[in-house]
């Protein structure tokens, strides 16, 4: 399945052991050139190319940027819990929504029509209505340094616990402003797209309380793997899923759809 034949993608994130390695490797086989951007090399480049970039640093993500040509496809795949000792509510921020927010949006006048973006949201991001308002606020700042000061700001109140709530809140952020931008995107022939995870056999997934993992594993009743959850990031951004734009793609194992419905004790 030649989905990506003749198709440059850019995987952040995906020099890991999780969602975004997974992406890349699976981009990689169905015919695509890769480019991985993360502070760890791939550890199997298998013609993968890679360039080192915190990407929670807007001048680290400038700099690789201007380092690339065009640009088919942006898998954001970055994130960090936020739950080891001594990270704080602006470092989660950093990467988890104001890096994303930043690569994308140097990247995509680069993207043509027919591209996409798709961003790793979570679960832990649902429910993001109830925070509309802060959100909003957020999302009315242009730029970087903007948008660090007002969570800087809040890091008394909204943004006061790193984890779980100030994650929580990243990926609520990251959600909003996915389904915003896919309406401005779509203009220039451009989908914009995240999914939710549930809970996945990832290094993070030691960062979680077991019994927190063993709840949003129900009703599937296990955890999923990287691949399981990647595979629906390289359909979002193919040209099979060319009509689909603005969506949050729940891939849980039917947790969501149990706890919307009051099937979980």
């Amino acid at each position: 399945m030649e989905w990506y034949a003749g198709r440059h993608v850019v995987v952040a994130g995906g020099g890991g052991s999780g969602m975004g390695r997974a992406a890349a490797g699976l981009v990689r086989a169905a015919g695509g050139e890769v480019t991985v951007l993360d502070l760890r090399a791939p550890e199997s480049p298998d013609g993968i190319a890679f360039r080192e970039v915190d990407l929670g640093d807007p001048d680290a993500i400038d700099g690789a940027v201007d380092s690339l040509d065009r640009v088919d496809a942006l898998f954001n795949c970055q994130g960090i819990a936020g739950s080891r000792p001594g990270t704080s509510s602006s470092d989660i921020m950093r990467v988890n929504f104001l890096g994303v927010r930043h690569l994308t949006e140097r990247l995509l006048p680069r993207i043509p029509a027919g591209g996409a973006v798709v961003s790793i949201a979570s679960v832990g991001g649902l429910g993001w209505e109830r925070r509309r308002e802060a959100i909003d606020e957020l999302l009315a700042l242009d730029g970087f340094a903007a948008a660090l000061s007002w969570v800087e700001a809040r890091s008394a109140d909204l943004l006061e616990q790193p984890f779980p709530r100030t994650y929580a809140f990243s990926k609520q952020a990251l959600i909003a402003w996915t389904m915003r931008r896919a309406v401005s995107a779509i203009a220039h022939g451009v989908r914009v797209n995240c999914s939710s995870p549930g809970s996945t056999r990832t290094a993070m997934a030691a960062d979680f309380p077991d019994d927190g993992i063993e709840y949003i594993s129900r009703p599937i009743g296990r955890e999923s793997s990287p691949e399981e959850q990647a595979w629906p990031l390289v359909f979002l951004n193919s040209d099979a899923a060319s009509y689909v734009n603005g969506t949050n793609l729940v891939v849980d194992g039917g947790n969501a759809a149990a706890r919307t419905l009051g099937l979980l004790s």
